[in-house]
């Protein structure tokens, strides 16, 4: 029996995988760096300490938070591919992929970000000004539901990005379904949560409400919809109904 004849369907889901990396010859300890930097290379990318005038916050360094330049190039891909005019994310942080999502849009186009904490959403509003694009996003200040409680009902989002409160994205993407147009996409952050979700039970509450949130998702089977394994996972719906 040869190698391919035991391939599983699980074995190709990863580029590191023996399967699609049996021509790899560097040591496996670097492998990850350079697949980063060719993916770069290749796309054109800056860090986004080079990409924007950034001020950072002295809280909570910009890496651990805010997504790396290939998670942005992809939000502004989405963006652009669904040629969304209003976009609705949960959860500014110091405001590089509202940034990055407001780069992409059409001329008239919208960001309406939500931050809950004053010190991000003081940086993230400086920041929007500093590198132009504050005519392009809205922030938002406080409880995420308590301002999805105040959006316009009558001017529906083409895309949401949830990326706040773990324990709460259940709640989230219920309570903004509603807000989403029929045929729009919702774009659902760290979804495997640092591989909690694939626990029998997940080890810490963030991970529990991630899962919380899978399994609903598992049950919107008229929704268009792909778990994404990039970075801390993706989970990409397209609402029914256009």
């Amino acid at each position: 029996m040869s190698g391919h004849d035991r391939v599983q369907l699980w074995d190709k889901i990863l580029p590191d995988q023996p399967i699609n990396n049996d021509h790899y010859a560097a040591s496996a300890e670097a492998y990850h760096r350079l697949l980063f930097q060719e993916i770069v290379r290749t796309s054109g990318l800056k860090v986004p300490t080079e990409d924007f005038k950034l001020e950072l916050s002295d809280k909570v360094p910009y890496e651990a938070m805010a997504s790396s330049p290939v998670g942005l190039r992809f939000l502004q891909l989405l963006v652009k591919m669904t040629g969304a005019k209003r976009v609705l994310e949960i959860g500014a942080f110091i405001g590089l992929s509202a940034m990055s999502m407001a780069r992409a849009l059409p001329k008239g186009g919208e960001v309406v970000t939500i931050e809950k904490f004053d010190h991000f959403a003081r940086i993230a509003r400086n920041n929007f000004n500093h590198n132009g694009l504050g005519d392009r996003i809205t922030l938002m200040e406080g409880d995420a539901f308590a301002v999805i409680d105040k959006l316009p009902k009558d001017k529906p989002f083409d895309m949401i990005f949830i990326d706040g409160n773990k324990e709460r994205y259940a709640h989230y993407f219920q309570a903004l379904e509603p807000l989403l147009r029929p045929g729009g996409l919702a774009v659902i952050d760290d979804s495997l949560f640092h591989g909690d979700v694939l626990n029998p039970l997940p080890q810490s509450e963030k991970g529990a409400g991630v899962k919380a949130f899978l399994d609903v998702a598992a049950e919107c089977k008229d929704w268009l919809r792909l778990l994404v394994p990039i970075s801390n996972g993706t989970m990409l719906m397209i609402k029914p109904g256009a």
